[in-house]
């Protein structure tokens, strides 16, 4: 008998014109790990809350371990065998200490102290937390509140863990390690249904289902799904790995490592000098980081200036934690800069700083030209100028229509009239929800992803000087998140300053600059080429862009490549043979 069974499921929200879930069948057995991918609004977070009864799916629809979350009389017990991990931690985080907060599940359970404190141990060491055991959760970064809420699932002991994006916050290197973690509750017996829009972590699992429109269009194994030709059309793209094989004429394989891709290209380097390897590069992207906007080098006044920036929470209390720590850097004006750190490094901190919603705590800092801590600035009127779209700005969605939310700002701003819908509708286009087609759309109804467009949509409805990101693409889908940022970039010419956070060194492989931030502190500032190149660190704590980490892996070989390989274009031109077409 399958541990999770579903069975012709069905579920609309009410109001909704179409269904969420139409006429979808499945099962999972215990120790499978099981991807679930798909287009935002696609129906994934909706069947994994009919899956423990947040949501009333159709009697006898779903059966766990025999049990129907559609009883509430079998809810608990259904419960003690699958536990959720959300997208938005805050959604499951219900104590006021970290420690308290793993411990509520097994509590609820009646287990024995001994017992508890043991899984509260273990779980806050498998997700990184120890030091943090003793921390108000509201003082955790996005990424460690993610941590925690893995922590909670984990404490349960449950047969099957259902992740929603769970990996989505977490830097590289916590990512890996989480992932690691989910292939070691497979190994041990535990199923694993992990939603994701990382085609990378999709490929780690056994079985893929794909959703659109809340129906199955695939389930199988993870090659299977990157061989299909509709894969743009359900909102997937191919891993970074696969595009850079597929780049240089190889077999693409899910999941390869940046070694192991090494390997491969090494066999076939003797042939490569006849030209037998083909080495023809990927389509270029629509917006290259290399080829964005180019700063102005001889502007007077930078969009952003910090000298010697210090900032601690709680100052003075015996909580106090130090956030940033001596920084020192400039934005020029009509730049882009990525923000790349570990979860904690103070990345969040500083673009609330720029943003002038925090004040620093030492040294000085500069918005576009503006002191905020002067007693006469006009604050309101800055942050308008330069607003931060924070990390899950959906949760501050507060009107009940798309058009009327993503018109707050500008409303705000004195616009009235066309000038307004214009500049609302041109938002909405930017985001990829057509201003017909949403701006009389309910927000409460819209899934996780299209309420993370809408929220970014009233940012740039503002058409800020300054634009501050916080993780913008988090939530997204693989292709709605590249044209997302192929949106900011284009954003960045003439128009607009660009200072955004991202654990995706891809995203931030085609920034102007990234900035590494770690304890607090400024590591590295420059282009892309030589962060991930010539100065990069591992004691960062974080993962180059495949590229650059395959590119390394060759050099360690002995082939030589020029500097500042990024991409799978890049990596292509540089193994094409010496006087071979370009």
């Amino acid at each position: 008998m399958p541990l999770v069974e579903v069975r012709n499921l069905s579920f609309s929200y009410p109001g909704a014109m179409v269904p969420a879930i139409d006429s979808l069948s499945f099962s999972v057995k215990a120790g499978e790990y099981l991807a679930v991918v798909g287009a935002n609004g696609s129906g994934k977070s909706t069947l994994l809350r009919c899956l423990n009864g947040l949501l009333k799916p159709p009697a006898g629809a779903i059966s766990v371990g025999g049990f129907d979350p559609s009883q509430p009389e079998h809810r608990l017990e259904l419960r003690r065998r699958l536990s959720l991990v959300f997208q938005s931690p805050p959604d499951q985080i219900v104590a006021s200490v970290a420690e308290e907060d793993v411990a509520f599940g097994p509590e609820n359970l009646g287990l024995p102290k001994a017992e508890m404190d043991r899984r509260v141990e273990d779980a806050l060491r498998v997700t990184g937390l120890l030091a943090e055991r003793k921390r108000p959760p509201r003082f955790l970064s996005a990424g460690q509140q993610q941590r925690l809420a893995v922590a909670g699932a984990l404490a349960m002991d449950p047969e099957c863990i259902v992740f929603d994006e769970a990996t989505a916050m977490i830097d590289p290197s916590g990512r890996a390690e989480l992932l690691d973690l989910i292939d070691s509750l497979v190994a041990s017996g535990k199923a694993v249904i992990h939603i994701t829009h990382d085609m990378e972590e999709a490929s780690r699992a056994q079985r893929v289902l794909a959703l659109a429109s809340g129906s199955l269009r695939y389930d199988g194994d993870p090659q299977g799904l990157f061989s299909r030709a509709d894969l743009a059309e359900l909102g997937l793209e191919y891993p970074e790995s696969m595009r850079i094989a597929l780049a240089l004429g190889l077999d693409p394989r899910p999941g390869e490592s940046p070694g192991d891709l090494a390997r491969r290209i090494l066999a076939l380097m003797p042939a490569q000098e006849s030209s037998t390897v083909n080495v023809s590069a990927l389509p270029a992207e629509s917006v290259a980081g290399a080829a964005g906007s180019v700063a102005s080098e001889d502007a007077t006044e930078p969009a952003y200036q910090a000298a010697d920036l210090g900032f601690s929470y709680l100052a003075g209390s015996g909580d106090e934690r130090r956030a940033l720590d001596g920084l020192s850097m400039e934005i020029r004006p009509g730049s882009s800069v990525a923000l790349v750190g570990t979860t904690g490094s103070g990345k969040s901190t500083l673009l609330q700083i720029i943003s002038a919603l925090a004040q620093a705590g030492s040294g000085s800092t500069r918005t576009l030209g503006i002191d905020p801590s002067e007693p006469k600035v006009d604050l309101r009127s800055l942050r308008m100028r330069a607003p931060l779209s924070v990390q899950r700005p959906e949760s501050a969605i507060f009107e009940p229509y798309v058009g009327d939310e993503v018109a707050f700002g500008p409303r705000n701003q004195g616009m009235r009239g066309a000038g307004l819908v214009s500049r609302v509708r041109e938002a909405l286009d930017m985001v990829e929800l057509p201003y017909e087609e949403y701006r009389d759309r309910q927000t409460r109804i819209l899934s996780g992803g299209q309420k993370r467009r809408v929220a970014i949509a009233s940012v740039l409805a503002m058409s800020p000087e300054l634009l501050v990101m916080d993780e913008p693409g988090s939530a997204l889908d693989p292709a709605s998140r590249r044209k997302l940022m192929d949106t900011l970039f284009l954003s960045v010419r003439g128009l607009h300053t660009l200072a955004f956070s991202t654990h995706s060194m891809e995203e931030a492989a085609r920034a102007d600059y990234v900035a590494v931030l770690s304890g607090g502190c400024l590591k590295a500032f420059g282009p892309p080429s030589e962060v991930f190149g010539k100065e990069w660190d591992p004691s960062w704590g974080l993962l180059r862009p495949y590229a650059a980490e395959l590119a390394a892996e060759l050099e360690r070989a002995g082939i030589g490549l020029p500097g500042g390989i990024l991409d799978g274009e890049g990596m292509a031109a540089g193994l094409r043979p010496r006087g071979s077409a370009a």
